[in-house]
């Protein structure tokens, strides 16, 4: 008997699962008992569709007619036919008798002479075997239907790849190459037959090991990475024969069968050594053009429409204050720059009333720094577009401080010479005037003495010609200060200390009237080294200036005098201090010219301190004032160590004769 599978079933009648038995592994090996029409389709059946999951092998067909189609189409096969039931008995392996007669009595014939070890299957039975053929048949066909649409499919899915421009590579869990497009053949000079059972690290990289061996990543030996995922790319360089370097993207993707069980590798790659080279020439250019920008003394700034600040280089940041990334992060364009004058400035770069359109002419401003101190500036400007689209903006902040210092020391300079060249016209004209007047002067001096001789007895008339003798002698003494402010040269020079003529000046002076209600106070450095000049000018100059500072103080006060010497400027620095009322603001700038004095008219010409300051520039030095607001004033004196231009005694005005 044949020994079909076990079906056990749930309670709501549906199959579970086959229970087979244990002969159900081996073999059918058949003869059939009729040799009619059935079993001619039946042997057609089995030899045209191959059903081999039946495992059915037919031995022999037995038939007392010679002629019997079953018989006759067996005969064609190579089967063993006999018109004996009993020789089929002798055929090797058999252990299943198909009887298709219908005939009883050949069924008893068979029972009587098969043994029990061979099952029998009478021609009812045999309807059944016929269906389960059927069934087979339709499977099989569905199966090679099947398999041809998955045959489609994939010549599809392989056009699909070969259409495509990056290399594609489908690679088994075994690291044996399943496929690839032709892009991949063309670029590795490859045939798809030399690919067959090949390795991917072979095919891919021309390695004899795979990949994790030789020091790269292999993904197959790390599928749990693979899996979390799902892709990966990579950017690989890779050297050829003369060393030159080329890059390529690799994405690797997993595949899964109906189960989801990963069972293939999808590798994707493509050539982009000409974007990686781009890409670093434009980091080249972009590190090139920072450096540009960071190197600029001008302060530096781009910013998007909505005043946003993109790029903030380091003259922007020693000029206000504030860091690129405090700025870039925390700040706004406002945050330094007036926001209505950035909007006027924009309205003006898109007119052509200041320049071309979307460009700005250098415009005076001001910047405000983070201690919020206004710096000027000039601003240059430029409006960024990309496709006719306003994008931000460029702005360049020259900072002009050191450019107005140099334009204020410009206009001094020009007012010192329009000065000078004032004293010098006034000088020329005062030497000349000096030297007519000095004669007729010493003519009415003379015949003033005679007439005070003549009339000694007359008291009155004495008292006036006194009076003109005093006058005329007040002229030479305007007359001899002119031609002393006249000299150019400055005499003999000769090596002398500052502190002994200091000294020599103030014995001079401390007892007079004028200094017996002032304390005299000395700050002279020690061991101060000896200087060169003229010392007859500069003892000139000292008493000058400690007379008009008791002036000043009406006689009553504190004359400090202070003396250093500054080695590495190679200079001596006099301080001359009183603590008188100070000189009002707006007399300060005009005390040094010529003929101006604010003492009462006969108490002052207005040549002392006109004449002190040639004779301090003749050697070299410069006088300036301070007048705290507490009261005072302090003429600065800075004068070098040594003077080393040549004296002349040529005067400095035209007609002046000292002879």
């Amino acid at each position: 008997m044949i020994s079909f599978p076990e079906i056990s079933h749930s309670k709501d009648g549906n199959a579970v699962a086959l229970i087979r038995g244990e002969q159900a592994g081996q073999p059918l090996r058949v003869a059939i008992v009729g040799g009619g029409s059935a079993c001619c389709n039946l042997l057609k059946v089995l030899n045209a569709n191959r059903l081999s999951r039946l495992r059915m092998d037919i031995l022999g067909v037995a038939d007392t007619n010679p002629d019997a189609p079953g018989l006759v189409y067996a005969r064609e096969l190579g089967l063993f036919t006999t018109n004996s039931i009993r020789k089929l008995r002798d055929l090797k392996g058999l252990n299943l008798v198909i009887e298709l007669t219908g005939s009883a009595g050949v069924r008893e014939e068979i029972y009587s002479t098969m043994p029990s070890t061979i099952s029998i299957m009478d021609h009812m039975g045999a309807r059944l075997l016929w269906d389960l053929i059927q069934i087979e048949i339709e499977k099989c066909e569905l199966e090679r239907r099947r398999e041809r649409e998955e045959e489609r499919e994939k010549r599809y899915s392989q056009i699909i790849l070969d259409s495509l421009p990056y290399r594609i590579m489908v690679v088994n869990m075994d690291m044996t190459v399943e496929t690839v497009n032709q892009t991949f053949l063309q670029d590795f000079g490859f045939s798809r037959e030399n690919l067959s059972g090949r390795h991917c690290y072979e095919v891919r990289y021309g390695l004899d090991r795979p990949c994790c061996e030789m020091g790269h990543p292999c993904y197959l030996q790390d599928l749990k990475g693979m899996e979390e995922d799902k892709l990966i790319s990579t950017i690989r360089e890779f050297h050829n024969n003369q060393g030159e370097a080329h890059y390529e993207v690799i994405t690797t993707a997993p595949i899964y069968n109906e189960t989801g069980e990963m069972v293939q590798l999808l590798e994707a790659s493509r050539d982009v050594t000409q974007r990686i080279r781009l890409e670093r020439e434009a980091q080249k250019s972009n590190i090139f053009f920072q450096n540009v920008i960071q190197s600029a003394v001008d302060g530096i700034v781009v910013v998007n429409t909505k005043g946003d600040v993109l790029i903030f280089n380091e003259g922007m940041e020693n000029l206000t204050g504030y860091k690129a990334k405090e700025i870039m992060e925390h700040g706004h364009l406002s945050s330094f720059y007036d926001i209505d004058v950035a909007k006027e400035n924009m309205r003006k770069m898109r007119s052509d009333q200041h320049g071309p359109v979307g460009k700005l002419n250098p415009t005076s401003m001001s910047v405000t720094t983070k201690n919020g101190e206004e710096i000027p500036v000039t601003l240059t400007a430029s409006i960024i577009t990309i496709d006719n689209k306003e994008i931000g903006s460029v702005g360049i902040f020259t900072d002009m401080r050191e450019v107005l210092k140099m334009r204020k020391d410009l206009e001094d300079a020009h007012l010192q010479l329009v000065q000078s060249e004032k004293i010098a016209s006034v000088g020329r004209m005062a030497a000349g005037v000096a030297h007519e007047i000095n004669n007729p002067l010493a003519g009415a001096l003379i015949y003033a003495e005679l007439l005070k001789e003549r009339l000694s007895d007359d008291p009155d008339l004495l008292s006036d010609i006194q009076e003109v003798i005093n006058q005329t002698l007040r002229c030479k003494r305007i007359v001899a200060e002119l031609l002393e402010f006249s000299r150019q040269s400055i005499g003999q020079t000769s090596s002398f200390s500052l502190d002994h003529i200091i000294e020599r000046c103030l014995n001079l002076l401390v007892n007079q009237a004028l200094f017996h209600d002032i304390r005299v106070v000395t700050d002279l450095e020690p061991d101060l080294p000896e200087m060169v000049g003229d010392i007859g000018q500069l003892q000139q100059v000292f008493t000058n200036l400690f007379i008009n500072a008791a002036d000043a103080m009406e006689g009553k006060g504190v004359l400090k005098i202070t003396a250093a010497y500054q080695a590495e400027a190679s200079r001596f620095v006099i301080r001359v201090s009183d603590t008188g009322p100070g000189i009002p603001a707006g007399l300060r700038d005009k005390i040094f010219d010529i003929f101006f004095t604010t003492k009462p008219v006969g108490k002052g010409t207005g040549l002392g301190l006109a004449i002190t300051r040639n004779i301090i520039q003749l050697h070299g030095g410069t006088i300036d004032i301070e007048c705290p607001p507490s009261g005072g004033t302090t003429f600065v004196i800075e004068l070098p160590l040594e003077f080393s231009e040549k004296a002349t005694s040529q005067p400095v005005f035209v007609g002046l004769d000292e002879s």
